[in-house]
């Protein structure tokens, strides 16, 4: 084989290779841009804090639209309630960072809605939010902040550390006793949820 010859097979060669190379980026790279550009379906929660303003006995808490603004989507929203039995609601949130948090309030027995919050994590003390004493409750791969207030038990809870669990907690605002959409004294306006 010529010299000539032997120049062209290994300028073939080096050609398929880049090629193969080429086309091995750009399969990594589409599928990081379709990776990336994943949505997230939200749900609007508003509907739900409004059914359950309407039938409640206690002073409603939201989070904060702040949340949303930040980058948090809120993904999931259940009310319970009935004539004779508790109201509760529970909303979750995929966080700025790619975990999950859940906000519940319910009315049922406080012990009973800790027990299920919690998912079995053990009590660790206590930690302000705010200016005010919540529960910590804690466990491998679930955390809770816990407050137990006046005919209503609020639970932030989920797999994401304990930072965010506090952002929740903190962008927690009640309505007024008389059911206004003001926070009710005690609560920093846009923060968290008042004393009962």
């Amino acid at each position: 084989m010529s010299e000539h010859s032997r120049s062209n097979a290994t300028f073939k060669n080096y050609a398929i290779s880049l090629g193969v190379i080429v086309g091995i980026v750009l399969v990594l790279a589409f599928v990081v841009a379709t990776r990336s550009g994943e949505h997230i379906p939200s749900v609007d929660y508003q509907p739900d804090a409004d059914a359950l303003r309407d039938s409640a006995d206690y002073p409603v808490t939201v989070p904060s639209e702040e949340l949303l603004r930040e980058g948090w989507t809120p993904t999931s929203s259940t009310l319970e309630v009935a004539e004779s039995g508790p109201a509760a609601w529970s909303v979750g949130f995929a966080t700025a960072e790619d975990s999950h948090v859940m906000f519940t309030q319910s009315d049922a027995d406080p012990d009973a809605v800790v027990a299920e919050e919690t998912r079995g994590a053990e009590e660790a003390g206590t930690v302000s939010v705010g200016g005010s004493e919540w529960e910590h409750y804690d466990s491998e791969d679930w955390d809770a902040l816990v407050r137990r207030e006046e005919g209503v038990t609020l639970v932030v809870a989920g797999p994401a550390d304990m930072d965010e669990l506090t952002r929740v907690a903190e962008a927690l605002e009640t309505d007024p006793a008389d059911g206004g959409a003001e926070p009710r004294e005690g609560a920093e306006s846009g923060g968290e949820a008042g004393s009962a």
